[in-house]
């Protein structure tokens, strides 16, 4: 079909991008409440990037670098959004843009300040080199709900030569590319998150990426390698059909932005349920004053296991009714899986879940 034609006839139609029906979540998806049920193990402001290092495990609140246990690590010029750890070497995204390294021969270099204004994902490609992705090129990474409702699609992936202190482009047009993962054969897992989607990105002469998987009922975020293979996929939130609508209807959408307070918005949060205010109240949520697990809701706390293909094979769940929400970041100490949901602030330990082999991985 002629491209130009596309749009205009799924927006007739109702299909394609302008549908509004949002896939069920089932299978190895199925809702549980696995997260809510898991042992909390502490509670910090804003935690996020959770990364297991040569110090032990790591993790972010605020500017702040925090060791599980240890106390404070090191306080950064703004908000940390991104962390990666290579050997005594961390690569730590900061609000402010670039990536800035802290540890080992490189401590105290920066790089990509220029061009990476939105770092929300990087990785160690090898000792030399960081992939990083971008996640708009206008704004910054904590708008990204701002980003979601003014339908952004100016993400970007980079290769960062931390010899020659460059950065090169390897893709851009990405519809807030939330996560990246090497897959086996040297190439990228990337979530594009706004388009519910994973793709397969050659890091070598990109080209058009491959879609795996499409069509999530949830808002991909981050990727981890699992040590027994596989990956973890987390969920910055799931989708419902009054937020899709809302996408879809440009003159309301544009009005909501440029005249409501954005904690009210009619968009994914990483926390819910803090104010009778906030949009989706009355008996959608309640009946007779109880919250219902199935409720349609702004937020939710989701984490996959997933095998080598990226296809999730099992999930851990906080629904509508519970805190565990806004989950981006996890972390494996032997046996167990530490996961970290910013909307509460609150770190879990799902016991023994690390160590469940999983098909094909």
């Amino acid at each position: 079909m002629i491209a130009f034609l596309k749009r205009p006839l799924d927006d007739f139609f109702g299909r394609g991008e302008a549908a509004i029906t949002v896939p069920v979540m089932d299978g190895p998806l199925k809702p549980n409440q696995r997260l809510e049920e898991a042992e909390r193990l502490l509670t910090a402001q804003g935690l996020d990037n959770l990364v297991s290092a040569s110090a032990g495990i790591l993790y972010s609140s605020g500017p702040v670098l925090h060791k599980l246990c240890g106390g404070e690590v090191k306080r950064f010029p703004s908000v940390i959004t991104c962390l990666a750890a290579h050997g005594e070497t961390l690569a730590v995204g900061l609000e402010s843009g670039g990536v800035f390294l802290h540890g080992g021969p490189r401590d105290g270099q920066t790089i990509g300040e220029t061009k990476l204004s939105c770092p929300v994902a990087v990785l160690f490609f090898d000792s030399d080199t960081l992939i990083a992705a971008n996640g708009s090129a206008e704004h910054r990474a904590g708008e990204w709900r701002r980003d979601l409702m003014s339908l952004g699609r100016s993400g970007s992936l980079w290769r960062l030569d931390l010899n020659r202190n460059d950065a090169t482009r390897l893709m851009d047009g990405l519809a807030w590319p939330s996560g990246i993962a090497l897959t086996p054969q040297g190439s990228l897992y990337v979530s594009e998150c706004w388009r519910h989607r994973l793709l397969k990105v050659r890091t070598h002469a990109p080209g058009k990426p491959e879609t795996i998987l499409h069509g999530l009922p949830a808002y991909p975020g981050r990727i981890f390698p699992a040590s027994r293979g596989g990956y973890w996929l987390t969920f910055l939130s799931v989708r419902n059909q009054l937020v899709d609508f809302v996408l879809r209807e440009h003159a309301y959408r544009k009005r909501m932005i440029a005249e409501v307070p954005e904690r009210f918005w009619m968009a994914p949060g990483l926390s819910s349920n803090a104010s009778f205010e906030e949009p989706l109240q009355g008996s959608g949520l309640k009946q007779m004053g109880i919250l219902k697990p199935w409720a349609a809701t702004r937020s939710y706390g989701l984490v996959a296991r997933c095998d080598v293909a990226l296809q999730p094979v099992l999930s851990y769940h906080s629904r509508a009714d519970g805190m565990i929400h806004g989950v981006t970041s996890v972390a494996e100490q032997g046996d167990d899986l530490l996961v970290g949901a910013k909307g509460p602030g609150v770190l879990v330990r799902l016991a023994g879940v690390a160590a469940i082999p999983v098909a094909g991985a």
